[in-house]
């Protein structure tokens, strides 16, 4: 691997998204695989899932997207609710209802 890249995801998403582009350039050039692989620092796996993805969606498949869940999806708790623990949070400590130590961590750990 390329003492370069090392892991490629500890870098930034647009960091990857680079990496990602660079790859997909570089096979289009008729660079062999194995040789955009070994120079990126990245698995032969990862190049073929990006000349898939970039074959079958263009540059926009390759791009960086957020990750995880849109905000205020799948909310378990009603903005009344959420504002409630928020100040039960900010008004109080954790020994002041009930909880052990003097974090707010699940536990009191």
């Amino acid at each position: 691997m390329s003492d370069l890249v090392g892991d490629a995801r500890h870098l930034s998403p647009s960091a990857q998204e680079v990496l990602r582009l660079r790859a997909v350039v570089a096979l289009v050039a008729g660079r062999e695989r194995e040789d955009v692989a070994a120079g990126l620092g990245v698995s032969l796996k990862a190049m073929d899932n990006w000349w898939a993805r970039w074959q079958a969606g263009g540059r926009d498949a390759l791009l960086a997207r957020p990750k995880g869940r849109p905000v205020g999806v799948h909310q378990v708790l009603a903005e009344g609710e959420q504002a409630a623990v928020r100040r039960a949070v900010l008004d109080h400590r954790p020994c002041d209802v009930g909880l052990v130590g003097q974090l707010w961590t699940p536990s009191g750990r």
